[in-house]
């Protein structure tokens, strides 16, 4: 969109409101923006430059693979050999299509994953305020802007209330700017002496503002700075770097093979040509080709499907570190709770006390009072708090299609809806006779929130919520209350319910100001009551909770609540050391080493500001652990920032700590946390099944051939066998294993330690016992071909049973512990297709007679087949009895 409004940190409130069109407490209509919308286009940035696919092709072509096969093409037809070396040329396109298909399929599903992490606005049109898309904001939008919020239009500040903002993105500075919309500035003044403005990319830090949107997309300053930085080179992950560290140990690995093959077959009297060819295909044959392009796509997988379990995860590295995660630090409320936050009881200060029905932000349900219900008319006690509540909030509640739900913060909406109940709603108390003229917003150091009202243009009243400590200590009259209200507050918590006082001041006659509104709260209030609040425990808490404690992960509850609501809610999750409750002001006394120590034996941690939980991450770094932690404040930023995987809440979470995080919950639930870390497992099981799979495949064809010089046997297989067994058999049902589910016991593991190479000790010998194996059985069946028939066929058998003992092997690679040929074979519909593909194309090799031509093979009988399956197939059955036996002598 254009900039329509000119140095608009130059101008007046009025000449904004007059060039932008836009009426200061309406905002523009809807009708209004979409038309601005159609003509000047989205709030959106210019998209980087993304790699284009003739860059992947490329990619895929400049490996060291791809050269291989070019030498070995270039030798064929050096001697003549116009078939072979054609083979080998479509073997190359082969090997670099299906890299290149894989890695363009995993960008494609990265880049929709992005998409899908949108940031919302909070726009006054038609008079109401609603919840938008951040790329459907338009030139002359009211928007309104609170403590959390990213700010994603540069806009003219029209009212503000102690609001300021963190402009380090643009300025390098990382102070908070205080900002005031009646400031104007020069024309040159630099952008972080623009009091009056807000900018795209920046972030509220406190109270709240007004502003009216006067640039969008590439004319914001932020766009300006994006339009002139170049692309970045993209990291690798940590697995991308393994695997290439592992890729080039093979390549060395396997010009030593080649090396070694070459030299005792011409010595054992094989032909030159012949043996610089097959040592070419071996040096191949030890690489898996789809290596780096079925780890890519494997994270991709990871990703689309944790976000369909409403887990967007924004990394690839995320994924991998979800895995290994040893401790989830979880917020109370709703993570670990509903988040319907409902006021379920009020007590006043003159003792009189009552039960509120209904639940969740339907506004339903009568206030009782000795199970009798309650006629407001006849309590002015009880109708001046729930008065009060509705005052002190900014929170509204909305229904859509028969659904109620809340902007704004969850605890404000449990007493915006009792007003609903109570029939006192703050937008017709404001429509009649309430106007409010200040506002000192909440923040998590004071834990309080107040606003001032003129009432009728004669009495002006200060309205005040908070926490009961806070505002007890406050109260002109706490020593004849602080006692009776203490004991209540505690009565409260421990019903495992969050506290709110409410209270005011009658009499105030300052003009609006947050000095002069302080200054009367200095003097005193008059506390009214305290409200008790439920946020009941999600119904499918406690498995998740038991699921991760069975996989080695402690689970830690932090909470800003009572330490007796906490400690309740954690016993009834079942949570471990419930009873043993740690506080911010005990944390607060305590180095980081002395909090490690404590934190081994505490799961429960209240009353607990932002800061303390940095303190949490720091500690748990001090041990180790590998930490996730849940955030949905502007504060908890460093916190997330902070852990090995930051989680924002996505319903509840403020933009910035969106921003912040690796991962954010779209459901806010803390079983989907649970569900990504058994993905994160998953993916890394998958991923060290396709390298088990490949690698001893690959064993088997080097085996056989150097077996085979050795004891001056004919060649059991052809150069372009080989090819086709690693770029057409093999490579199908290995990237099927890409869509592998969860094994049945990988949420009763320990996490996997971080720093753990794919490729262990125990790893090896297994790979290479089950490799040698499978080769025994196809040099077996190669000899006993050649007793009996002629060298074709008995290189046609060789070649079949590698062909069927590999297939075979996606059984043995499927389940660490048992045979995978069992009913979870369904759930993985790619691997029953790939394996019959496969299957057919090795009859095609066998049978059609171009291919017989071409790669030195001859249609088989049945019998020759009862002997392939044999061969194949004992190999398998050996692997499986010896791993009987192990497991038997492991539980011995």
């Amino acid at each position: 969109m254009g900039k329509i409004i000119e140095s608009p940190h130059t101008i007046s409130i009025e000449k904004i409101v007059e060039s932008s069109n836009t009426d200061i407490e309406k905002g523009i209509s809807e009708s209004e923006a979409k038309s601005r919308l159609e003509k000047y286009g989205k709030n959106e940035l210019e998209a980087s430059e993304k790699v284009s696919a003739l860059e992947i092709l490329f990619s895929n072509t400049n490996n060291i693979i791809v050269y291989l096969l070019i030498a070995a093409a270039i030798v064929a037809f050096f001697m003549g050999d116009t078939v072979e070396g054609i083979a080998v040329i479509i073997a190359i396109l082969i090997a670099i299509l299906s890299g290149f298909i894989s890695e363009y399929k995993a960008q494609k599903s990265i880049e929709s994953l992005q998409k899908m992490t949108k940031t919302i606005s909070k726009v006054i049109r038609d008079g109401k305020i609603k919840e938008i898309p951040s790329n459907e904001l338009v030139v002359g939008d009211l928007v309104f802007i609170e403590e959390g919020d990213s700010i994603t239009a540069d806009s003219r500040i029209v009212k503000d209330k102690n609001f300021a903002s963190i402009e380090s993105s643009l300025t390098g500075e990382s102070e908070a700017v205080n900002k005031d919309s009646k400031f104007i500035s020069e024309k040159d003044t630099p952008l972080g002496d623009r009091k009056n403005m807000v900018y795209s990319g920046t972030a509220a830090t406190r109270g709240n503002a007004y502003a009216i949107v006067t640039s969008t997309g590439m004319d914001s300053e932020i766009g300006k700075i994006s339009s002139m930085l170049k692309n970045e080179k993209k990291e690798q992950t940590p697995l991308e770097k393994q695997l290439d560290k592992l890729g080039k140990t093979l390549i060395i690995f396997s010009g030593l093979v080649a090396l070694l093959v070459t030299v005792v077959g011409i010595i054992a009297g094989e032909e030159l040509y012949f043996m610089i060819k097959i040592g070419i295909i071996l040096a191949i044959a030890a690489v898996p080709e789809a290596l780096p392009a079925v780890s890519t796509i494997t994270l991709a997988i990871g990703m689309r499907t944790m976000a369909s379990h409403n887990a967007l995860v924004k990394s690839l590295p995320a994924v991998e570190t979800l895995g290994s995660t040893t401790v989830i630090c979880t917020d109370k409320t709703g993570t670990l709770t509903e988040n319907q936050m409902t006021v379920r009881e009020i007590y006043l200060v003159s003792e009189k006390a009552y039960k509120v029905e209904g639940s969740g932000y339907e506004p339903k349900g009568d206030i009782l009072e000795n199970d009798e219900k309650v006629n407001l008319d006849e309590s002015e006690e009880l109708k001046d708090l729930i008065t009060a509540s509705v005052l002190s909030s900014n929170a509204t509640l909305s229904e859509e299609e028969n659904q109620y739900k809340i902007i704004g913060d969850p605890t404000e909406g449990s007493l915006v809806v009792l007003g609903k109940k109570a029939s006192i709603e703050k937008e017709s108390l404001e429509k009649d006779n309430y106007s409010r003229i200040g506002e000192i917003p909440f923040n998590s150091k004071e834990k309080f929130m107040a606003t001032a009202y003129e009432i009728d243009s004669s009495q002006k009243t200060i309205y005040i919520k908070g926490a009961p400590d806070i505002l007890i200590e406050m109260a002109k009259d706490k020593e004849s209350i602080v006692e009776k209200m203490i004991k209540i507050n505690d009565s409260l918590a421990e019903k495992g319910m969050r506290v709110l006082a409410i209270g005011k001041i009658r009499d105030y006659d300052g003009d609006g100001s947050e000095e002069s509104m302080r200054k009367a709260l200095e003097n005193g209030i008059e506390l009214l009551g305290l409200t008790g609040i439920i946020d009941p425990p999600r119904e499918d808490v406690k498995q998740a909770i038991r699921e991760a404690q069975d996989a080695g992960i402690r689970v830690i509850m932090i909470t800003g609540d009572h330490p007796k609501t906490a400690s309740i809610i954690a016993g009834q999750i079942d949570m471990e050391n419930y009873d043993d409750v740690l506080t911010g002001r005990e944390m607060d006394k305590m180095s980081d080493e002395e909090l490690a120590e404590k934190i081994l034996h505490t799961s429960v941690f209240a009353r607990v500001s932002p800061e303390n939980k940095l303190q949490i991450v720091r500690a748990l770094n001090i041990d180790k652990e590998v930490t996730a932690m849940t955030g949905d404040g502007v504060n908890d930023a460093p916190a997330l920032n902070g852990a090995d995987i930051g989680i924002a809440m996505g319903i509840r979470g403020t933009e910035v700590a969106k921003d912040a995080s690796d991962m954010i919950l779209t459901d806010d639930r803390f079983s989907t946390i649970v569900d990504a870390v058994k993905e994160g497992r998953t993916i890394f099981d998958n991923i060290e099944k396709f390298v088990y799979f490949l690698f001893s495949c690959n064993i088997v064809e080097i085996l056989v051939v150097f077996i085979a010089i050795v004891l001056r046997l004919p060649m059991p297989i052809l150069a372009l066998q080989i090819l086709w067994l690693n770029l057409v058999v093999d490579v199908l049902p290995a990237m099927s294993l890409a869509w592998e589910p969860s094994e049945p016991d990988i949420m009763k593991r320990k996490p996997r330690n971080p720093e753990q190479t794919i490729v262990s000790k125990s790893f090896m010998i297994r790979m290479f016992g089950e490799g040698i194996l499978i080769g025994l059985g196809s040099l077996f069946v190669f000899m006993y071909g050649l007793n009996g028939y002629s060298e074709v066929a008995a290189r046609t058998m060789a070649f079949s049973t590698m062909a069927f003992g590999q297939l075979f092997h996606i059984f043995n690679v499927r389940g660490k512990k048992s045979f995978g040929l069992d009913k979870t074979i369904f759930k993985n519909p790619y691997l029953i297709g790939s394996l019959f593909i496969s299957l057919g194309l090795q009859l095609v090799a066998v049978y059609l007679p171009f291919f017989n031509t071409v790669m030195g093979t001859q249609p088989l009988d049945f019998y020759k087949w009862a002997i392939i399956l044999a061969g194949s197939a004992i190999p398998t059955l050996i692997i499986q009895l010896f791993r009987m036996f192990n497991s038997k002598r492991r539980l011995a």
